[in-house]
């Protein structure tokens, strides 16, 4: 192990142990303040929200992809070029609910619930949510759908899925689309080299806890969807809000998709070591809270063909927070490379 592994490693284990003591200490003060009330009691939600099964989005679909039962929302021709959708954490296919309305008429849209997410399959190994293992879920799911190729948008950890993918799977793409997200690669040399993208990242310190994670998640029945989804009001409403906390009110609905975090946090990262002429954009939140602005600089520097952009007043949910936007960005890009 070289001195710089040995150095992180510390620091590491330090930041997660430092945070998980403040987030015990919230728990305290939350059960000092009001010593009778459970924060950990949830809403009983039997029936799924109307808007889950709304048609405008589309077909509900299942199918087996790497050994792994994955639901995906289907809407457009299935002759026209295929545009799939990778969400990140804490969402499944409902995030991209503006996009699916948007392009269903010139793609055949696809936006699956990732392996441990909504209604796909869920494993009980941390193991089971390594990242060749969530990459090769995609490829599957296109063998599975009978195609070749691709439009893969991602938003999130399907970014760090996607531009993995590039880098594996380059014949497999017309173009990927990240938004709100990076690569490892640049997230690593951030994180460790950033103060400020280290600060933002605490809780990719704090996820490699057991238990504490989803203990902090659950309280005050899931409110953490409320402050992190309601940055911009008008496109995310209650009724929004509820899709989401049906799925993960469910049990052990949280612990797949902190795995994540806990089996592929990684002390070094090689150097790019692969470029391919695949046209990529990465589209960021001005306002984004996870994401320091100066990681699409970083990102610059891996990619020959690529384009950034730093979207103005925005957040980290942009493909919800501002759809008219981003849309906008996704469709000015593919005309430009004539997809």
């Amino acid at each position: 192990m070289s001195f710089t592994a040995i150095q992180r490693f510390f620091v590491s284990n330090f930041l997660t142990v430092y945070y998980s003591v403040l987030i015990l200490f919230s728990f305290l003060l939350t059960f000092l303040r009001n010593p009778l009330k459970n924060p950990w009691e949830q809403k009983l939600v039997l029936v799924p929200p109307a808007r889950l099964s709304d048609s405008k989005y589309g077909v509900h679909k299942y199918v087996k992809a790497n050994d792994i039962k994955l639901h995906y929302v289907e809407s457009g021709d299935p002759n026209k070029p295929l545009m799939l959708f990778l969400h990140g954490f804490p969402e499944f296919w409902y995030s991209w609910r503006h996009q699916i309305v948007e392009f269903n008429k010139d793609y055949w849209c696809i936006a699956v619930d990732m392996r441990g997410y909504g209604d796909s399959e869920r494993p009980e190994e941390v193991s089971a949510y390594k990242i060749d293992l969530l990459v090769e879920d995609v490829r599957d799911l296109m063998r599975k759908l009978g195609r070749n190729k691709c439009i893969l948008v991602s938003h999130d950890w399907g970014g760090l899925i996607a531009s993995k993918f590039r880098d594996t799977h380059p014949d497999a793409l017309d173009a990927v689309i990240l938004l709100g997200s990076t690569t490892r690669e640049a997230w690593s040399h951030e994180i460790w080299n950033n103060p400020d993208q280290k600060k933002k990242s605490w809780y990719t310190f704090f996820y490699r806890m057991p238990k504490l994670p989803e203990l902090m998640l659950q309280m005050n029945d899931l409110q953490i969807f409320d402050k992190v989804l309601r940055r911009q009001e008008n496109y995310v409403d209650d009724s929004d809000i509820e899709c989401y906390k049906y799925w993960f009110r469910k049990q052990v609905a949280l612990t797949p998709p902190i795995n994540y975090y806990r089996a592929n946090f990684q002390l070094t990262f090689p150097d790019k070591y692969k470029d391919e002429n695949v046209p990529m954009i990465v589209a960021n939140g001005e306002k984004d809270p996870y994401i320091v602005p100066s990681i699409l600089e970083r990102i610059k520097t891996e990619y020959k063909y690529i384009e950034t952009v730093l979207v103005e007043d925005a957040y980290h949910f942009l493909q919800q927070e501002s759809p008219g936007k981003v849309n906008k960005i996704i469709r000015d890009f593919l005309l430009k490379n004539k997809l």
